[in-house]
């Protein structure tokens, strides 16, 4: 064996064998894990060949030469059939160095795997844009690939939620900022469809949030994925609500006194500060919960003097989640409320509920409604009536609002055209 193939080869054995967490890595691929028994190399000519596999996988790449070599990283140029040379890894993921190189190929690997979807779903359309890359002017995350769809003057703003991804209901507030980007830059084109592509698994909450947006802002499609495809879903006909309404009594205690704890105490104790038409008695705190939501406890909910809902959802720092968030628990006291569940479960026992929409208050200090929540708003459906309270600064010594907007006040940014547009 020459000396230089015989050097890598050794080089390479006693990496794997040394390294905690050992994988194989190239640009644009699924990482491979590299365990007892799933790998080899072999001698190939004047050069060495590596293979790797999984139950479902497997990876053969020859290895022409050493491109460097550091703690926990080697990499090696590799000849690929029929394409240009490549560039291979072999990474100690236990290694604090390697988390950004993973995180890099993790997304290239993600944002691959999302144009092969367009590509399959939207033969006759020309992918016009596709990134990964933060966006932090437009609030736009690295998370969440994101594309633009174009055939002749009609453009598509769509984004991807990957399997991967800790928050998949955060693809729809990144969605609708997306769009209305998309809506701005491509000013002499015709742009009113957002499509969202989901994990099958994590599409539930998502569906039932496009169920509430505003069919005259735009056409909003939801495509969802497995791991032998894609296909798309009826958002009409997906998802069902998992949420309790506690009864009335047997409400938890927090243990933390947070300023939201805070807040909520204060406006519980004073509620018609939100609106002078709501009973101030009695104010119930934590009655609902989502499962599906990491923060899934409504804050407040009450009702004014002619038997209408209201809930009232508290933030005392910035949340680009916030609008959807809220909607997420008035799909859930809408739902209660036609089901017959707040007499059932003992709550406001002196008076007859109108079955009209629940009244979503969004209460924060003036100055920590993050700068998108108007956007999402203007996305919502006309059913859906929300009311922003922004509070003075110093409201732990002084309640008071300094401002009040709803949501039927919005201008809206995106009219749907009069032919919509219907991917192929």
């Amino acid at each position: 064996m020459p000396p230089q193939r015989d050097s890598l080869r050794t080089l390479i054995e006693q990496f794997i064998r040394s390294a905690e967490n050992p994988v194989l890595l190239e640009a644009g691929e699924e990482e491979i894990p590299l365990t007892e028994g799933s790998w080899s190399v072999d001698a190939f000519g004047r050069n060495i060949r590596i293979h790797a596999w999984t139950d479902d996988r497997s990876y053969s790449r020859t290895i022409t030469g050493l491109k460097k070599n550091t703690p926990g990283r080697l990499e090696f140029s590799v000849s690929r059939l029929g394409k240009p040379e490549g560039t291979l890894a072999l990474l100690d993921l236990l290694h604090g160095r390697n988390q950004p190189i993973r995180q890099r190929n993790l997304r290239e690997f993600q944002k691959e795997q999302f144009r092969r979807m367009l590509t399959r779903q939207f033969p006759d359309w020309i992918i016009s844009h596709l990134s990964t890359a933060p966006d932090l002017e437009h609030s736009l995350s690295p998370s969440y690939p994101r594309a633009t769809l174009q055939r002749k003057k009609e453009v598509m703003a769509v984004i991807f939620s990957p399997e991967e991804a800790m928050e998949p209901e955060a693809a729809l507030t990144f969605g609708l900022i997306w769009l209305e980007h998309v809506h701005k830059q491509e000013q002499r084109q015709v742009v009113s469809t957002l499509i969202i592509f989901l994990p099958e698994s994590k599409a539930q909450r998502t569906a039932l949030r496009m169920k509430y947006l505003n069919a005259s802002a735009g056409l909003f499609r939801l495509f969802v994925y497995t791991d032998v495809g894609e296909y798309p879903a009826d958002i009409q006909d997906y998802g069902n609500l998992d949420t309790t309404l506690r009864p009335a009594q047997a409400l938890p205690l927090r243990t933390r006194e947070t300023p939201e704890f805070m807040l909520e105490t204060l406006l519980q104790k004073s509620i018609r500060i939100v609106d002078a038409a709501l009973d101030p008695e009695p104010v119930y705190r934590q009655a609902l919960s989502i499962t599906a939501l990491d923060r899934g406890v409504m804050d407040l909910l009450a009702v004014d003097f002619e038997g209408r809902l209201a809930i009232i959802e508290l933030k005392t720092g910035q949340d680009i989640h916030l609008p959807l968030q809220a909607l997420d628990y008035w799909i859930s006291i809408q739902w209660h409320l036609k089901q017959g569940s707040f007499p059932q479960q003992g709550y406001f026992p002196h008076r007859q509920l109108a079955q009209k929409p629940p009244l979503l208050y969004l209460v924060a200090p003036s100055l920590e409604f993050h700068p998108t929540t108007a956007l999402i708003l203007r996305y919502l459906a006309h059913e859906v009536p929300v009311i922003c309270l922004g509070l003075g600064a110093n409201w732990r010594c002084e309640l008071k609002v300094v401002s009040r907007q709803e949501n039927n006040e919005y201008s809206w940014s995106v009219k749907r055209r009069s032919r919509e547009i219907e991917p192929q």
